[in-house]
């Protein structure tokens, strides 16, 4: 079971991941202020939705974190 959790995370975390950086790089072609606008907010809510799923494998222990 808990290899199948850790593909179901992964798979989130690659896809919000990766979100940021397609939403930020698209911001730079827009035409208009409102366009970069909308897509850096975009960017931001996958940055944190990609903190949650990372939160999510440091609580449940499925990769260890030492500060």
């Amino acid at each position: 079971m808990q290899e199948q959790n850790e593909y179901v995370i992964s798979k989130q975390i690659i896809k919000s991941g990766t979100s940021i950086v397609a939403n930020v790089e698209e911001s730079t072609s827009g035409t208009r202020r409102k366009d970069f606008i909308n897509k850096m907010a975009i960017a931001s809510k996958e940055a944190r939705e990609t903190k949650y799923w990372i939160r999510l494998l440091i609580a449940s222990k499925i990769i260890v974190y030492d500060f």
